[in-house]
């Protein structure tokens, strides 16, 4: 199973941090809580349900044949690529993906395609990224990992 810890980055620090992904990663992967910190406030934008509500069930949802949603909590299966378990906090989204990683995905692209500033996290292996890498000259760093 891979867990990833989804954070929307404010649209006025996405140029700081391109380049910085690093830093970001260091202080977001130990913070998926239901209280985050100043920083993370700072630089993440709440999650609104209602986006991510209309970007898994009319999105993401078209492709799986069993969708339940729940007070923010959300629950995918596809009897080939597997399960996706969702459930959102105030700032971020954690997605459990059980099966192929074509889930993860159909997930980055859902999710990418309703906001570009979206950021993910899967600590067990180190892994982060933009879930549509940005496209900007002269902000580019050395050290980029992307989850994709």
């Amino acid at each position: 199973m891979r867990t990833y810890d989804i954070y929307k980055v404010k649209k006025r620090y996405q140029s700081f941090i391109l380049g910085r992904e690093g830093l970001l990663y260091d202080l977001l992967k130990d913070h998926a809580q239901e209280e985050p910190l100043q920083e993370v406030k700072y630089l993440c934008d709440e999650i609104e349900e209602t986006a991510i509500d209309q970007a898994i069930l009319s999105n993401l949802g078209k492709s799986f044949t069993t969708v339940e949603s729940d007070d923010g909590e959300y629950k995918l299966s596809h009897p080939m690529k597997g399960s996706i378990h969702i459930s959102l906090t105030p700032y971020s989204l954690q997605a459990y993906c059980d099966g192929s990683r074509m889930l993860d995905l159909d997930l980055f692209v859902a999710l990418s395609g309703s906001d570009d500033r979206f950021f993910a996290v899967m600590d067990e292996h180190g892994e982060w990224g933009w879930l549509k890498p940005v496209k900007q000259e002269n902000h580019l760093g050395n050290e980029r990992t992307f989850l994709f």
